[in-house]
């Protein structure tokens, strides 16, 4: 603790020295000078691969942008840095990048523990923190001048789209598996502010900590309670070992798994192996390749193996790079829009971008004022895994 603490001072401390010395420094719009987009993601953490999804999402934007003349006659480049899930880190790296007089915008990475801590922080430097996937509620949710703007889902929307499901399957007594964490307590809270509206639904929690991996004690309680589904809140490690206490069951006592998108950040149908055959799974998404007509969906798509070396298929966490995708161009937009590269320019001129075309969806007036939320619950969607470990959406 005491040498976390002492590297955020020195950080800190270098925030603030270059905050003093921007007067100092070359007027920011110079010709040919980079204008800088940073991203904080939890690059170090193994079997996750949302953070590299969403830069890559970012790197295919930039490079379009780039190569149709930048923006304001300056190209974009991208500045990352790993925070491994750790929201001290994610705070340090914020503060790191809002020290950059070069750069307009920060984007975070799939945890909602991060981004919570990084918001308040953003909006207090004044620099743009661009969420394209925690979905914790209270990330957008800051006080004017809000420096916080999302394309993603939220946990309002998702938990919504699952209890849904849960009532047309005519399930109405639900097991709520949930994370001892701000991503669990927000999920939770949405969960049963959705419930009131249904007095039938029947809903009870049930709480683990991140690493646990011995799920088969609560599987028993919670079917024993009466249980007749599992909404479950989880990464792909904590949702594969959910998915395998579930298959190592009778096949009379498994219930049906109905999980927010966590699991969609890693390989997971690989890591939940042949069980992932037994159990009846279905997972909330906004975007996926797979089965997708949209034409600027198979343009990207056709673009990646020239950038990156694999084809679509191979595309982990798709719904991170399709969000972050968006939301370099919706920067770029708001870039022109403001005609310069000062922060609260940029910020104002995000709240009143008129139209872009993306891959999640066509986006119109995707901002305001009160409203920093980019897509809607008409985005939500359910998926399943397809033979390629990819999701693809079910009928509505």
């Amino acid at each position: 603790m005491n040498d976390m603490s002492s590297l955020t001072r020195r950080r800190l401390l270098g925030a603030l020295c270059g905050s003093a010395a921007l007067a100092a420094l070359p007027v920011r719009g110079q010709a040919g000078n980079p204008i800088r987009i940073g991203l904080s993601a939890e690059f170090g953490m193994q079997g996750s691969h949302a953070a590299q999804s969403i830069e890559k999402g970012i790197l295919l934007a930039i490079d379009e942008i780039n190569a149709g003349g930048g923006v304001l006659g300056r190209p974009l480049a991208l500045e990352k840095r790993d925070d491994r899930g750790v929201p001290a880190r994610g705070v340090d790296n914020l503060t790191e990048f809002a020290a950059m007089s070069d750069l307009v915008a920060v984007f975070c990475g799939r945890f909602s523990p991060v981004a919570i801590e990084q918001a308040p922080v953003a909006n207090r430097l004044g620099v743009l923190l661009l969420d394209p996937w925690a979905a914790a509620d209270g990330i957008v949710q800051q006080p004017a001048p809000n420096y916080v703007f999302r394309v993603s889902a939220n946990d309002s929307w998702a938990m919504q789209t699952l209890l849904d499901h849960a009532r047309r399957r005519q399930y109405r007594k639900l097991a709520l598996l949930l994370p001892n964490t701000a991503w669990g307590r927000s999920s939770e809270a949405a969960a049963l502010a959705h419930a009131r509206s249904d007095a039938g639904l029947r809903l009870a929690s049930y709480w683990y900590n991140w690493g646990d991996s011995d799920f088969a004690p609560r599987l028993q309680q919670l079917r024993s309670e009466g249980a007749r589904a599992l909404i479950m809140v989880a990464n792909e490690s904590e949702g594969a070992h959910v998915v395998r206490a579930m298959a190592a069951l009778p096949p009379e006592q498994r219930i049906p798994i109905i999980s927010h998108w966590g699991i969609a950040g890693g390989d997971f149908a690989n890591t939940a192996g042949k069980a992932l055959e037994a159990v009846d799974l279905v997972v909330v998404q906004t975007f996926s390749f797979s089965g997708n007509s949209n034409p600027r969906a198979k343009a990207v798509a056709a673009a990646l193996p020239k950038r990156f070396g694999h084809d679509v298929a191979a595309l982990r966490g798709q719904v991170g790079f399709a969000h972050a995708y968006d939301l370099t161009y919706l920067l770029a937009g708001a870039l022109r829009k403001a005609g310069n590269t000062g922060r609260a320019a940029v910020r104002d001129a995000l709240e009143s971008i008129d139209s872009h075309d993306g891959l999640v969806r066509n986006y119109r007036k995707p901002f305001g004022p009160n409203d920093h939320e980019g897509l809607d619950r008409a985005q939500m969607f359910l998926a399943r895994f397809d033979a390629e470990g990819n999701l693809r959406a079910i009928p509505r």
